[in-house]
């Protein structure tokens, strides 16, 4: 198994922000080197570029061209490295991978079909805390599985969405991680929820911030896709079913097997419960 993984290298486009996607890496090797011997663990190279233009601000705008240049360029030179798989640390941005071309976009690990594969494994009920480009987007909202998975996801109201993307934005800067708490103690209370969906990969760090300190069962209470990529990085093969999924046929066979399977019927869920 060791070895097959040596055969495979991942690739990762951070920058945005610098602190989220490097932390990343350290995740990874947190997953996949203690307790083994340093040969054996994965191989990853890391293309961080921080003056990638605000994402929000640019598509919100229309002008994504500039940001779509950038990101294939940033593509194009991971591939030239021979990565097998790319990780864009910026969940914003996925808004761009219709328009990636086809060789580029097939290597691509989508964070939003992690996310929602997830919500239907688990069925259980998620506060989305995302950018406001990611919500005024409809990033997820768009994806095939968005109306198979809806019922357990619950989106913010404007005021509070607002404030989401306010401490995200805290975070690139500040990186001050405990003053981020009494946020999601009152998003939890009005909301109902426990839960939250690490929609914007900022939260990454808050994630391990609240797995470090722990108690008070606020460690694992985040569905986060950088996570889950680290831990299961050792079969990249499985990863793999992550890449471009609305676009290829496993998008049809996935769905096939909800329809097969004995789902429980989700409760609708109303706007705070």
């Amino acid at each position: 198994m060791m070895e097959s993984r040596n055969q495979k290298m991942l690739g990762i486009i951070g920058g945005m922000g610098p602190l989220a996607s490097a932390e990343f890496l350290k995740t990874i090797y947190e997953y996949n080197l203690l307790g083994q011997r340093e040969q054996q663990s994965p191989k990853v190279i890391v293309y961080s570029d921080p003056t990638f233009p605000d994402r929000t601000e640019a598509l919100l705008r229309g002008n994504d061209q500039i940001l779509l240049a950038n990101l294939i360029e940033a593509l194009y030179q991971l591939c030239k490295l021979d990565v097998s798989n790319i990780v864009i640390c910026c969940i914003t941005s996925h808004y761009l991978l219709p328009k990636l071309p086809y060789q580029l976009r097939e290597r691509v690990i989508s964070l939003v079909d992690i996310i929602l594969k997830k919500i239907l494994d688990q069925q259980k009920k998620h506060l989305l805390i995302c950018s406001t480009g990611t919500q005024k987007l409809e990033i997820f909202q768009n994806h095939i599985l968005w109306q198979y998975t809806n019922n357990y996801i619950v989106l913010p109201d404007e005021s509070d969405q607002k404030l989401i993307h306010q401490m995200i934005y805290y975070l690139k800067v500040k990186g001050e991680l405990q003053k981020c708490l009494p946020i999601l103690e009152a998003l939890q209370a009005k909301y109902n929820v426990q839960n939250f969906i690490a929609g914007c990969t900022e939260i990454h760090l808050l994630n391990k911030h609240l797995n470090l300190v722990g108690g008070n069962g606020k460690e694992d209470i985040f569905l986060d896709p950088l996570t889950i990529i680290a831990q299961e990085l050792w079969n990249i093969s499985l990863l793999q079913e992550y890449t471009d999924f609305p676009n290829t046929i496993a998008a049809f066979r996935f769905i096939s097997q909800i329809f097969s399977q004995d789902f429980n019927t989700p409760q609708k869920i109303g706007k705070y419960n």
